[in-house]
């Protein structure tokens, strides 16, 4: 089956070359000039040998039409005048120069190909009265098959050029759309890297940061405070599962690249890393305002990772003693703020944590921004997240009901 394929697509590539199209057009166009000076000199004799050495050359010439198709539309014109001036046997004007005709306007001469036609059915006309033929028959009778072949000539080729533009224009318009394509699904997989990234510096680097604490706790606490070491272990261990829970999502995420499997996070789970950092020392409040609207979980998953990494910094750098999540569901956008009482100044390097967190809201249109008095004057992390669009259309119905 193969073979026979393979044989079929190469008998394909052979008739359609090129070269012996032209090759059977040039045979062809020889062979009907030949028979056109024999029948036209066949009550007498079989006519004069050098016309049909123009008949080869009218079909020759043909051989290289693609190369140079006003060359041989010129030529064809002049073989053709010069044959009729050495008063050979009749063959008419469109059979010698009907291919060259449709080559030239085929490569776009079309007004060339035009020009040339009309002096040359302009020529013959006046050579043919001044010669003594009757207007009305030449002119009625058999100059208008000439002129509609000629014609038909011109507007053939010019019909294949333009389709052959034409399906240019169409494979080039699919290869754009295939290139496009390939840049937004590299923007794509660039996007969802990044993404990731910060989902893992997010999630482990605030678990590993709280594994640190403990065990430093732990270690302090042995062996003469063991409750209190005991304390530290077990949170060391629930830490370590929810990292490992983390790295397991992202993980699978990562092997199946399947945008819907996410790190199961979000604002319902603000009361556990409030219980986390209460652990650590740090003496945290949530502070809820605004509308009681619910927060879309991609949304809500958002917030939870910039609250999540706001108290790692504090936590880690701050060397502060309470903290203050703020979230204010407003009419526009949700506004996440996380502050704190320790020293300022550390935590405003704008290092990998900040730089995620202002992606992250950047991703929803939103900014965010780190701020502080001073040393020792705490630091203020907002982030003003917009609604979806669906959310605040449906909100905006809401606040419209009586």
């Amino acid at each position: 089956m193969a073979t026979r394929t393979a044989f079929l697509g190469r008998a394909e590539t052979l008739w359609t070359s090129p070269a012996l199209i032209d090759g059977l057009l040039a045979y062809a166009v020889a062979m009907a000039v030949g028979v056109a000076v024999f029948a036209s000199s066949i009550d007498s004799q079989p006519g004069p040998w050098p016309a049909y050495i123009f008949a080869v050359g009218f079909g020759l010439i043909l051989l290289i039409r693609r190369r140079h198709p006003v060359l041989v539309l010129i030529l064809t014109t002049l073989g053709i005048c010069v044959y009729y001036a050495l008063q050979y046997p009749p063959i008419g004007l469109a059979l010698p120069i009907a291919a060259a005709l449709f080559s030239a306007a085929e490569a776009g001469h079309l007004r060339i190909s035009i020009v040339v036609s009309v002096i040359l059915v302009g020529l013959a006309v006046y050579f043919q009265i001044a010669e003594g033929r009757e207007v009305a028959p030449l002119l009625g009778y058999e100059l208008p098959p000439v002129i509609a072949l000629m014609g038909a000539s011109l507007a053939l080729g010019d019909g294949v050029r333009t389709r052959r533009l034409l399906k240019e224009s169409q494979r080039d318009r699919e290869r754009q759309g295939r290139l496009e394509l390939e840049r937004r699904a590299t923007e794509q997989r660039n996007e969802e890297r990044l993404r990731l990234a910060r989902d893992l510096h997010d999630a482990l680097g605030h678990s590993v940061a709280m594994i640190s604490l403990q065990s430093a706790v732990a270690a302090e606490a042995l062996p003469e405070r063991v409750p209190e070491a005991r304390r530290a272990v077990a949170e060391i261990r629930n830490i370590s599962l929810a990292a490992m829970a983390d790295l397991r999502g992202t993980v699978r995420q990562l092997r199946t690249l399947d945008s819907a499997v996410e790190l199961a996070a979000g604002l319902n789970e603000l009361p556990l890393l409030v219980e986390q950092a209460r652990g650590n020392g740090l003496d945290v409040r949530i502070v809820e305002s605004g509308d009681t609207r619910d927060v879309p979980e991609a949304l809500g998953q958002t917030a939870y990772r910039i609250v999540q990494e706001g108290l790692t910094n504090v936590i880690r750098h701050a060397n502060a003693t309470t903290a203050v999540i703020t979230l204010d569901r407003g009419p526009d956008a949700l506004t996440v703020t996380v502050r704190d009482n320790g020293q300022g100044a550390g935590q405003l390097a704008a290092g990998t944590g900040i730089r995620g967190m202002r992606e992250r809201a950047a991703e929803w249109g939103g900014e965010l921004t780190v701020t502080s008095s001073g040393l020792d004057a705490g630091t203020v992390v907002t982030a003003v997240l917009p609604w979806p669009q669906a959310a605040a259309v449906q909100s905006a119905e809401i606040r419209s009901q009586p």
